[in-house]
């Protein structure tokens, strides 16, 4: 007879236990709610083309060309030439010294963190990761077994990490630090002297780095620089890229990593390769839209740009117009974090507060524990893709949210504040 499957034969395996990743965990609570036939406003997945954002016409065109020359077959596990050689050179003019030979192409930016953990840490390593930060990294360090260690981005310093709190927190079981610039969630941008103190400190410890970089053609101002064009020939660094976010095509799951300084690891690049080749290879045809990507200059950003520019100031303007609200003015990406003032409204955590926006309003933030701040300093993230007039609805039902809690909770009376849009 067979067991029941709550029997404990059938649990799931203990190191899937503590995976966890806030932003789509709280997105299946909307789909119960949209079950009911209620409309959700999404401002919490980055997702561009569900508002609109569409890649250029060259990419497009390139996709369905391989799918047209028969490119059905398996790739080379680690990519095909064609873009591998775009990577590496696009890569040199950003002064990232890497080969053709230390690409690997992915199933998006995540399959390469997913093959980066597996390959280097065992249970008990520490990993250094920013907090608050993309969930992917802590939830592929729990199902190593492995310990995130937080390192506090400073929301008073434009949420920017500090050197000597990174250098302080290393220990002789640290393993990987993470970077991730532009920053998600915060779209903080890092000067270049701040990545080249960070690099000096994980040079010194002799760290891997890792180096998200999947929004760095996202700028508002200023210029992104590549935090590998600081290792130097004596520090490893996997910088993490994707077309999903620079070219507005999330779906079509195609990424890279690029290994800098693969001399001092060999045995770790050989194992990556080992693992990319147990998966088989990466999506095939969207590779051959890799190099046309990385030659056609940043012309088509302009009017993206333009559009998530004046998403942004809307956004910025009219949460610190709102007594309680706050947040600070992002540099890159496009979402910010945002702060309520839990000490004037009825909630206990931060996301106690976006569930119950999402139950008596529809619209569906990320608390901002899930990027690991504390739940009672209240911060949440928004991502602001929509419309600046989908935006302003959503941030006036914001408003009738806010003003309907404080009254039924006998909490201060909101200072009247005149409302300005940019």
């Amino acid at each position: 007879m067979m067991a029941p499957l709550n029997d404990p034969g059938y649990d799931a395996a203990q190191r899937v236990r503590n995976y966890n990743y806030a932003i789509l965990n709280i997105a299946a609570l909307a789909g119960e709610y949209e079950a009911t036939g209620k409309t959700i406003s999404r401002l919490n997945i980055g997702d561009p083309t569900l508002f609109g954002f569409e890649p250029p016409p060259q990419l497009t065109e390139a996709y369905i060309a391989a799918l047209r020359n028969g490119r059905h077959s398996y790739a080379p596990s680690c990519g095909i030439p064609s873009a591998r050689e775009a990577i590496a050179r696009d890569a040199g003019n950003r002064l990232i010294e890497t080969s053709d030979q230390q690409i690997i192409v992915t199933a998006g930016a995540t399959e390469a963190a997913d093959l980066l953990c597996t390959a280097l840490l065992n249970p008990g390593d520490e990993v250094l990761c920013p907090s608050p930060g993309y969930p992917l990294y802590t939830a592929l360090a729990a199902r190593q077994e492995t310990v995130s260690v937080p390192y506090n981005l400073d929301p008073l310093n434009s949420w920017l990490p500090d050197p000597q709190e990174i250098e302080h927190l290393i220990t002789s079981r640290t393993k990987l630090l993470i970077i991730i610039n532009p920053n998600n969630p915060t779209g903080a941008l890092y000067p270049a002297e701040l990545l080249a103190a960070i690099a000096e400190i994980a040079r010194k410890h002799q760290l891997i780095c890792l180096a998200d970089e999947v929004y760095r053609k996202l700028i508002y101002s200023g210029s992104h620089h590549p935090f590998a064009s600081f290792a130097g020939n004596d520090l490893p660094v996997f910088t993490l890229e994707s077309l999903s976010k620079n070219f507005m095509v999330p779906g079509w799951r195609t990424g890279w990593m690029t290994i800098s300084n693969s001399h001092l690891l060999p045995d770790l690049s050989g194992a990556l390769r080992k693992l990319a080749d147990a998966r088989l290879c990466a999506p095939a045809a969207p590779q051959y839209a890799i190099t046309e990507a990385l030659s056609m200059g940043n012309d088509y950003l302009l009017p993206i740009m333009e559009k998530l520019h004046r998403q942004r100031n809307l956004t910025v303007s009219m949460l610190n117009d709102f007594e309680g609200l706050s947040c600070s003015t992002p540099e890159g990406a496009f979402h910010v974090m945002a702060k309520i003032d839990l000490s004037r409204y009825p909630f206990a955590s931060d996301e106690e507060f976006i569930v119950e926006l999402l139950r008596k309003k529809q619209i569906l933030f990320v608390h901002g524990s899930g990027f690991g701040t504390q739940p009672g300093e209240g911060y949440f993230r928004i991502v602001y893709l929509p419309d600046t007039a989908t935006l302003e609805r959503v941030y006036h039902d914001l408003y009738d949210f806010l003003h309907h809690c404080r009254q039924h909770s006998g909490a201060i009376r909101q200072k009247p504040k005149t409302t300005t849009r940019s």
